[in-house]
């Protein structure tokens, strides 16, 4: 619900309490993100992630809604406009979708794990870290706390090129034609990256 809609609700709440009747029930937006809450709770542990590590996912994903803003769409994957992050699970290395059979702690995953038709950013270098998928062609902002470090895949189409621009969106650097990669990239001068 938007925050007027909640002010009106809980001010018509309180008039009614005030008066001894009832307040009428709605479905919330709570409520149903404690459903999805659970569903991506019942994810986890069927990957076998323990309740430690389901805690402190679920603590960096709420991390980077709060920032970012996006949309939990998996225990350890937001959706964001034009793309998504997966985080990775805590004691592994690389990004991954649970229960996909991909060691997190391979350095195998990090290709497997960048869809074709994706420019994938990683948060540290080697493809570790926390994985920003981006396909859509317009001019995406790196998330927040990328400011050094770093790595990316290009795992687009042909001769797809990935285009990266500073905080006035100057050009500053064009990947090599899809696939292409780099394991040690500098995300630092970075705010901006046009898939293609």
């Amino acid at each position: 619900m938007r925050l007027r809609t909640h002010i009106a609700v809980a001010a018509g709440a309180a008039l009614l309490a005030a008066t001894g009747i009832a307040a009428p029930t709605f479905a919330s937006d709570s409520g149903r993100a404690a459903n999805g809450t659970a569903a991506f709770r019942a994810e986890a542990v069927r990957d076998g992630l323990s309740a430690q590590q389901i805690s402190g996912l679920q603590q960096k994903v709420d991390a980077f809604i709060a920032e970012s803003g996006g949309k939990q769409i998996a225990a350890n994957k937001v959706a964001v406009e034009g793309g998504s992050v997966t985080f990775t699970v805590p004691g592994e290395k690389y990004a991954r979708a649970l229960n996909s059979g991909l060691n997190g702690n391979s350095p195998a995953t990090a290709a497997a794990s960048c869809p074709y038709y994706y420019f994938c950013g990683y948060k540290g270098s080697n493809f570790t870290g926390e994985q920003w998928n981006r396909s859509s062609c317009v001019l995406h902002e790196i998330p927040d706390g990328w400011n050094s470090g770093g790595s990316w895949i290009n795992n687009q189409s042909g001769d797809t090129r990935a285009r990266m621009y500073n905080k006035s969106k100057s050009l500053i650097y064009t990947t090599p034609p899809a696939y292409s990669s780099d394991a040690d990239g500098d995300w630092g001068p970075v705010w901006y990256v046009r898939p293609c």
